[in-house]
């Protein structure tokens, strides 16, 4: 009988869908583990930069910085407006607040400002609300810029003559001064400062009038914070 061999073996074909399914879970793991791994370090760094204010102390008094014209100053009335008042206790009645201001010639400055009492004639109950605090800022004498403000700067140093536990800064800022407002802001934060702002032009010379408020709520303007932005 004849017989027909077969001159080759036909091989059965190899199934690679199950190694394909293996393998795309693998990659699809590991982009996982990278993309979240990314996301944590950058996560991280963005963190470690962030500064935040902290809580203003409740007895703490009102010191305003004044961002205008791209430049920051340091506004502090409270020793200025205490130098003027000195002996204002023994006025007893309105005629004597005129002769109270022109026998006291005082003109208290900081290194930006001078500070003055005018007499303004108005219906009061309280003669000290016959007083203006007028503020002019001194003759050639500007703030520091954004380029200024390092270790050395009036604004730094101002800072280091201020005790964090007794005052909160309050930002004045104007419309082209919020580049440096944030550089002076995070300068302050660091420092320990609790720090609120408002969007506020000053025109200098700048007259407030006293009242029996306390120095907390002076100059304080109308849309002011009651307390610090965080």
């Amino acid at each position: 009988m004849y017989r027909k061999l077969n001159s080759r073996r036909e091989g059965s074909a190899l199934d690679l869908d199950s190694l394909m399914d293996i393998l795309s879970c693998l990659v699809g793991v590991m982009l996982f583990l990278v993309i979240y791994t990314v996301l944590e370090l950058g996560s991280a760094a963005y963190q470690a930069e962030v500064v935040v204010s902290r809580e203003r102390v409740p007895s703490s008094q009102r010191v305003m910085v004044v961002a205008n014209q791209e430049t920051v100053r340091i506004l502090d009335v409270r020793g200025p407006l205490n130098q003027l008042l000195s002996g204002f206790e023994i006025v007893q009645s309105f005629a004597e607040v005129p002769v109270f201001v022109e026998a006291n010639p005082r003109t208290p400055s900081d290194p930006y400002f001078d500070y003055s009492l005018t007499y303004q004639a108005r219906s009061t109950t309280d003669p000290l609300e016959l007083l203006d605090l007028t503020i002019r800022e001194r003759p050639g004498v500007v703030g520091d810029s954004i380029h200024q403000l390092g270790a050395t700067s009036l604004f730094v140093e101002a800072l280091g003559r201020l005790d964090p536990e007794r005052v909160w800064l309050s930002f004045a800022v104007d419309a082209e001064s919020g580049d440096i407002f944030r550089r002076a802001h995070e300068i302050a934060i660091g420092r320990g400062f609790a720090t609120g702002f408002d969007q506020l032009e000053l025109d200098f010379p700048l007259a407030v009038r006293l009242s029996r408020d306390e120095l907390d709520d002076l100059l304080s303007p109308i849309n002011s914070l009651d307390k610090p932005l965080r």
